[in-house]
């Protein structure tokens, strides 16, 4: 898949992911990210709306006490403990599956985004 579509819906799920309006672990509206539970290079979650997370930047990389980047063994618990094991053990399910994007599928995936 050419770049300029990779481009345009890792933006489209970055700003489905922030419509949460607030960040999940502590409640905050302003500067929000979207985090990817798994890395954004297991290209199959990447554009996952179940692999995103709406963090305040706080939340996301920089508090040392609780974060997704600085803390990620703690993220990885609090994560598991609010969406439940069945959501966990589907997205590892997923996780392991392969993927090749075509540039035939940007349509499908970003309907799939902004469709819901």
């Amino acid at each position: 898949m050419k770049q300029p579509l990779i481009n345009k819906l890792d933006t489209a799920w970055s700003e489905r992911i922030r419509q949460y309006g607030r960040c999940e672990v502590c409640g905050k509206t302003k500067r929000l990210n979207a985090h990817h539970f798994y890395s954004r290079s297991i290209r199959v979650l990447r554009w996952d709306v179940d692999n995103g997370f709406c963090l305040c930047v706080g939340c996301h990389v920089f508090s040392s006490n609780f974060s997704a980047h600085k803390t990620p063994a703690e993220f990885f618990e609090w994560a598991i403990d609010k969406r439940g094991r069945s959501w966990y053990n589907s997205l590892k399910k997923k996780k392991r599956s392969f993927v090749k994007y075509i540039d035939k599928d940007f349509d499908f995936l970003m309907q799939t985004l902004l469709g819901d």
